[in-house]
């Protein structure tokens, strides 16, 4: 395929060590329980995604912001992140993240990692509290607008981007790629979506993935 002029990263799972930033904040403030019914009532179909996010984000009304910070900052970036994305900007190659997560760990992610572009969803504040609502910008099947979006302000057709991603969340933007990782897939959909699989629990052999194509 032609040279890859961009990488866009899913974050939980991929460029974190956490599998899921709503759950991990949900352990942390002792929701987790009443979260599941909600998780339960999605998979159902009796809620929307918006739905679900914002019945999740109500149980944490009242946190302040300083709470949630500290909370994102135990979250630790999948070791070898930082030399993958250094050595794709020193290629040229544009890096971006999409998460159907949380804007409060997406921006602190891509701004330790110097990632050219962040899409996930917004958690509210008002006077520095969580008011109990989501802003959903990147919802359960959005992905691939979202990465058509981002290849655009890129400046990147889609047809140059790859993705790495693990989880069926990913696969949509994954086909839509011109080249996919499935990075410790979580199901056959990811990995049929992919053009490479790897299972590792660092980043570093994504550096060798990328070095022939970009």
């Amino acid at each position: 395929m032609p040279r890859v002029r961009a990488v866009v990263f899913d974050v939980d799972g991929v460029l974190t060590k956490i599998d899921s930033v709503w759950r991990f904040i949900h352990e942390h403030l002792g929701t987790w329980e009443k979260a599941r019914v909600y998780a339960e009532m999605y998979r159902r179909g009796e809620i929307s995604y918006a739905e679900w996010a914002r019945l999740d984000a109500s149980l944490w009304r009242g946190t302040t912001r300083e709470e949630i910070e500290d909370i994102m900052s135990r979250v630790e970036l999948r070791d070898g992140a930082r030399e993958l994305v250094l050595f794709l900007k020193s290629r040229g190659v544009k890096t971006a993240a999409i998460s159907a997560g949380l804007d409060v760990l997406t921006n602190r992610v891509a701004k330790e990692l110097g990632l050219d572009v962040a899409v996930s969803n917004r958690l509210v504040f008002k006077d520095s509290k969580v008011t109990g609502e989501v802003e959903v910008i990147v919802g359960y099947g959005d992905k691939g607008r979202v990465f058509v979006e981002v290849c655009k302000s890129l400046g990147v057709p889609p047809s140059r981007a790859a993705t790495v991603g693990d989880s069926d969340v990913d696969v949509d933007m994954m086909r839509r790629a011109g080249f996919s990782v499935a990075f410790n897939p979580k199901g056959r959909e990811v990995e049929e979506a992919a053009d490479v699989v790897i299972r590792s629990e660092t980043l570093y052999p994504l550096i060798d993935v990328f070095r022939p194509l970009v």
